[in-house]
């Protein structure tokens, strides 16, 4: 089987530096690193001083980075000649291999950066490294936030970030393609807790790996582990697929709520009422989520997970709604 990479022509076309990144499926600022810290090529420069590439240039960035997706450091390979290069791609992609590197590369240990607070935290590294054979990940710097990676990564090298963010918007995307040029990481690994399904689209097409995170610090680094181990493979689910998870229904109906909110006006506090809103509102979500329409199968698994977190969201008020009225001695009667 051959390398799916662009053929060599005669012709000296050259490409500016975001049409060569484009091509060779990385950010900018990644390949301005690989150039910096690794020599990896030397473009020619225009009158202007604008960078421009040659289509074997871009051939061997898009090889390179074909071997960074199978597990390769950015270190083994950045070097190598673009006939061993291929050669390397060829035999990989020839035996299928669903190991790390081909049996004949010598072992190397895959440089991770950590950005976030529960990422960044001991128990996390700890339970990242558990189990891993050894010799295989070397964590080489951490941050508490992407804001403070600019300082705390300014001197590390990475094949991969592992990045946490509780929110995932067009800002995100900036920030994440800062920190793995940064590192000269050429992927990475995204955990968020919500995002629209355009961003977390957006940023699988860019190479990345991107999952919701799960609540428990132990399982994130589960999760991180088993992509460490699988570099080339990419999850599209997480630990827990929300279509196995059954959210309990609605405890209480609209109109009991509505008598509840109105039976505890008397308390100095409005948090029934507050928390009768509440309700009421994630059940409408909840019902919205299951009935809007799906463009793909990302959009589909998104309004799943959306439909069970409003419900996990739902039962717990739930639950704080029948704490206040066992308090304050209110019959709210359950939906049978």
């Amino acid at each position: 089987m051959n390398p799916t990479v662009p053929p060599v022509h005669s012709s000296i076309a050259t490409y500016r530096s975001g049409v060569a990144a484009r091509l060779a499926g990385v950010p900018v600022e990644t390949l301005r690193v690989w150039e910096r810290r690794y020599d990896v090529i030397r473009p020619r420069r225009s009158a202007s001083g604008q960078r421009l590439y040659s289509e074997e240039e871009v051939r061997r960035l898009t090889l390179i980075k074909q071997l960074l997706d199978l597990g390769h450091p950015i270190g083994a390979v950045a070097n190598l000649p673009t006939d061993q290069l291929v050669a390397m791609l060829s035999a990989l992609q020839a035996i299928g291999t669903t190991g790390r590197v081909a049996a004949s590369a010598p072992p190397m240990a895959l440089l991770v950066a950590l950005v976030g607070p529960t990422v960044s935290s001991r128990r996390f590294r700890e339970a990242l490294l558990r189990n891993v054979s050894g010799g295989f990940v070397e964590l080489t710097g951490h941050s508490v936030s992407v804001q403070g990676a600019t300082s705390s990564l300014q001197n590390v090298t990475a094949d991969l970030v592992i990045i946490e963010l509780p929110t995932l918007n067009d800002e995100s995307i900036s920030a994440i393609t800062q920190v793995t040029g940064l590192c000269g990481a050429g992927k990475a690994v995204i955990l968020y807790r919500f995002a629209p399904s355009s961003v977390a689209r957006h940023l699988r097409e860019a190479g990345h790996d991107v999952f919701r995170a799960p609540s428990d610090p132990d399982e994130s680094a589960a999760l991180c582990q088993a992509l460490l181990q699988l570099p080339h493979t990419r999850l599209e689910r997480t630990l827990t697929p929300t279509d196995q998870r059954k959210p309990s229904p609605p405890r209480f109906d609209e109109q009991s709520l509505a008598a509840f909110a109105e039976a505890s006006s008397t308390i100095y506090c409005e948090c029934p009422r507050h928390l009768v809103e509440l309700v009421v509102s994630l059940s409408t979500f909840e019902r919205y989520s299951a009935e809007c329409v799906s463009r793909s199968p990302d959009d589909a698994e998104l309004h799943r997970d959306l439909q069970h977190t409003a419900a996990q969201a739902r039962s717990l008020i739930e639950d704080a709604i029948h704490r206040v009225a066992v308090q304050d001695g209110l019959s709210l009667q359950p939906i049978l």
